[in-house]
């Protein structure tokens, strides 16, 4: 009985374990953060720099592998990785029609 305690309470060496991995992760947090907001801006200064023929023809394929990956089954994991880089392309695209066509016209 004393050595069943000894483990629920926590005191076995895995409750300790497990909360020296969460603070590693805790403190690599910050980095990993930096990090994809380095990548984000790096990916939407090259998505910016593409014509607007390139992202709809991109947007397209990756649209279709999302629908395809979505019929055949796979995991919802790779169809919203399929989905990603379409969804940028297309909001690039929205971004530059909306900056082409002002709101109210004078």
């Amino acid at each position: 009985m004393a050595e069943s305690t000894h483990v629920i309470n926590g005191s076995s060496g895995v409750g300790t374990a497990v909360m020296d991995t969460a603070q590693r992760a805790a403190d690599r947090l910050p980095d990993a953060v930096a990090g994809v907001q380095t990548a984000a801006t790096g990916t939407q200064r090259w998505l910016d720099g593409m014509p607007d023929d390139g992202l709809v023809i991109g947007s397209s394929f990756s649209l279709g592998m999302g629908v395809a990956l979505f019929l055949s089954g796979s995991s919802r994991l790779f169809v919203i990785a399929a989905l990603v880089p379409a969804a940028a392309m297309l909001l690039t695209i929205a971004g530059r029609n909306r900056a082409s066509k002002p709101l109210l016209k004078k």
